[in-house]
């Protein structure tokens, strides 16, 4: 993948915000769904878009704890009557137990944002990075291999500091996913096509299986595929994704019946 510049200035200028827990908007493949909006009105409005154009990925921003079931409701209708892939963005450190849920609901790929990697910062804005870290670490337990994820804002700390954060997380087995914040245009923008092309460069070498957050990406990144796929080659990336898709939802109903045994063993 390379940096679009003009897509970079347009991100600097007018950044793309995931959808708050109230809200609920398409972009291109991508529909971003707010964790606290009602069940039924909401399925009924991604039923009615899907139909004429089917979306590729659902990104779902939960709410706060007390608020959570809100949320793992609609992914579980999302999953249960769409056949595509849910990123779930919970913005707090979640317990283990709710990391379960989620992954029980039907979200493929946890995104839990660290938004900065420099433990200074973190703690002068309150955003409990040890336990987000641990939050991470739990989930990567519970969710299959690269489906854990963590965002990172650029411009919100130096960009070499995020280089060194995607470096340290893809290592530790986590996705790092990058996006422009409003500040981003205190910094050079060689020094953002670059942080870009740097966590491109760490998806390819660890392999990271990016094909599910593919409409993510083009929504909130200046990434853009070295060329253009033709007709084959998206046939072939359609195919690969169904067989991602199955997996994951095979690999979910082992894990969720296994719990449930566990419980029944344990008598309760």
């Amino acid at each position: 993948m390379t940096t679009d510049q003009t897509r970079l200035r347009e991100l600097i200028a007018r950044p793309v915000q995931p959808a708050l827990v109230d809200e609920l908007r398409r972009d291109g493949n991508l529909f971003f769904v707010g964790g606290e909006l009602p069940v039924r009105e909401t399925l009924e409005t991604v039923f009615d878009s899907h139909c004429q154009v089917p979306a590729e990925l659902f990104y779902i921003t939960f709410g706060g704890l007390d608020n959570f079931h809100l949320g793992e409701e609609l992914a579980r209708q999302i999953k249960k009557n769409f056949s595509t892939h849910i990123v779930g963005r919970i913005d707090f450190p979640a317990p283990p137990y709710i990391l379960e849920r989620a992954y029980a609901a039907g979200v493929d790929i946890l995104d839990l944002p660290l938004t900065v990697y420099d433990p200074t910062i973190a703690r002068e804005r309150g955003l409990e990075r040890d336990r987000r870290l641990a939050s991470l670490e739990a989930a990567r337990a519970v969710f299959p291999r690269w489906g854990v994820a963590t965002t990172l804002m650029a411009g919100e700390e130096p960009p070499y500091v995020t280089r060194r954060g995607i470096d340290e997380l893809l290592a530790a087995g986590i996705v790092p996913l990058v996006e422009l914040s409003t500040r981003a245009a205190h910094y050079p923008l060689d020094e953002l096509a670059a942080l870009f092309g740097h966590l491109a460069a760490g998806w390819k070498k660890y392999k990271v299986v990016t094909l599910p957050l593919q409409p993510l990406v083009a929504c909130l990144t200046p990434l853009v595929a070295a060329r253009k796929a033709g007709i084959l080659r998206g046939f072939i990336d359609k195919v690969h994704d169904r067989q991602l898709l199955a997996t994951s939802d095979l690999r979910r109903s082992l894990r969720v019946k296994q719990v449930e045994q566990s419980f029944e063993s344990a008598g309760l």
